[in-house]
């Protein structure tokens, strides 16, 4: 465990890999959900580029967290997985979480997290990582079998890099734990430059380095 500093940072985020990303880094931690509508918000934001709208999404969810939580550090984060210029959401059914398996299957695509910081004095911070990856070959069964879990169903495209009894990823070339749900790459310059202090330091396995999948890499669940 990395000591940091004693300042509670809020995250504006139900994802229990976000908090245990930032727990196993030494963050005190709050969790608050922001309860925004989430298509709502990255919809009216697209008019530019992807990136540009999921940053945008970070930062309602960090702003709305903000507005009721003054004076304190708010962290709102949003991730994306990308195919062909689509966006891929968290599947709402079984059959869509197969759907997108199948199409994500033995391919490349892209993975998009935006990471959004309102600091004590209200200043906001953004920034974003993109991470490309490829699915290795799946099987109907093994499709079949991991949607059964109900595992893909609070995941973007609908799958876990971290989800080892699975383990769809080949490769990536970028951060892993962009991928996970939050990049401590940039969650660190984005703290840092909004104040938040740390005793330590962090950093991404992997990151920025074309990457054949360890599955015992990451114990996150």
């Amino acid at each position: 465990m990395i000591s940091s500093s004693n300042t509670k940072l809020v995250l504006a985020s139900g994802s229990p890999r976000r908090a245990q990303i930032l727990g196993e880094a030494g963050v005190s931690l709050e969790i608050v959900p922001a309860d925004i509508v989430e298509d709502t918000v990255f919809a009216a934001a697209l008019d530019g580029e992807l990136s540009s709208a999921v940053q945008a999404l970070a930062l309602a969810k960090a702003k709305y967290i903000a507005e009721k939580r003054a004076s304190e550090y708010v962290l709102g984060a949003d991730t994306i997985v990308v195919l062909d210029g689509e966006v891929l959401g968290k599947p709402g059914s079984y059959d869509e979480a197969v759907f997108m398996l199948r199409r994500l299957n033995d391919r490349s695509h892209e993975v998009i997290t935006g990471v959004a910081i309102v600091n004590s004095s209200g200043e906001t911070h953004t920034k974003h990582m993109s991470t490309a990856v490829k699915f290795r070959r799946l099987d109907e069964d093994e499709i079949a079998e991991y949607v059964s879990s109900e595992s893909p169903f609070d995941k973007a495209g609908g799958y876990g890099i971290q989800d080892e009894s699975f383990a769809p990823v080949a490769s990536y070339d970028g951060c892993y734990l962009n991928v996970v749900g939050l990049p401590m790459c940039v969650t660190r310059q984005l703290l840092v430059c909004s104040g938040y202090e740390f005793a330590g330091a962090f950093s991404c396995a992997g990151h920025n380095t074309p990457s054949s999948i360890e599955h015992r890499e990451s114990g996150l669940q």
